[in-house]
């Protein structure tokens, strides 16, 4: 019955899959097998301890890339199965007094705010939406509008990791103050860590201490040189 459904859904409502683009479904079975979060640890320049919950290679940067790019919103469900456990591990990690069912509420919240980096306003206009925002939503993850987007950036994909530090200082002030108040960051993708870095800075001067940061995905190192996410802000 489901597939019969989702037949006659595919003739009214063309669509095709976010990874490998086999018609008729939005994502299909083999890519979404292999979507599956199995976090790491790494660690930004200014030694933040950011959770990755997958490398961004293959279906899981092309179904990224698509829900970003490609107005693929349709793809948030899939992208918060990935970043949740790594939001729970970065949570249970860092924070002893956190039940990890309640990311972002209850007894968690009071533990830990969680707080995404802001897209910019230029991403914004172009999509009209947030990617992580509509991730955190799709994964029932409360969070808090902390961060605010107040430099023009330029695109972060042809950038080296000095230049990319450079682009990003100054992008963000926080809202209000925080006081004591305990953060973990979310991103999508973990590439050089300047933007975290940036954000944990902005977290800071008000007052804030950042315990953690949570991504959908790492670029992986060959050598000496890493492979720079495309479609970044």
């Amino acid at each position: 019955m489901r597939e019969a459904v989702r037949d006659a859904w595919a003739v009214v409502m063309p669509v095709e899959c976010a990874g490998c683009e086999t018609p008729d479904r939005a994502l299909c079975p083999e890519c979404a097998r292999s979507l599956v979060a199995v976090p790491t640890i790494h660690s930004t320049p200014q030694h933040v301890r950011v959770y990755a919950a997958v490398r961004y290679e293959a279906v899981v940067r092309r179904v990224l890339l698509a829900f970003k790019n490609q107005h693929r919103t349709d793809q948030a469900r899939s992208l918060a199965r990935l970043l949740a456990p790594a939001l729970h591990r970065a949570i249970a990690d860092t924070t002893a007094d956190t039940n990890a069912e309640s990311i972002g509420g209850g007894r968690g919240e009071a533990a830990a705010l969680i707080v995404a980096v802001p897209t910019s306003k230029r991403a914004f206009r172009s999509r009209g939406y947030d990617p992580l925002k509509l991730v955190l939503g799709a994964a029932g993850i409360r969070h808090q509008p902390i961060l605010r987007a107040v430099k023009k950036t330029a695109s972060q994909k042809h950038l080296g990791a000095q230049q990319r530090a450079i682009n990003v200082q100054g992008a963000f002030v926080a809202t209000r103050w925080l006081g004591s108040t305990r953060v973990i960051i979310v991103d999508d993708v973990l590439t050089t860590g300047a933007t975290i870095d940036e954000a944990a800075r902005a977290i800071s001067a008000a007052g804030g201490t950042v315990i953690a940061a949570a991504t959908i995905g790492f670029t992986p190192r060959t050598g000496a040189s890493r492979d720079f996410a495309s479609g970044e802000d």
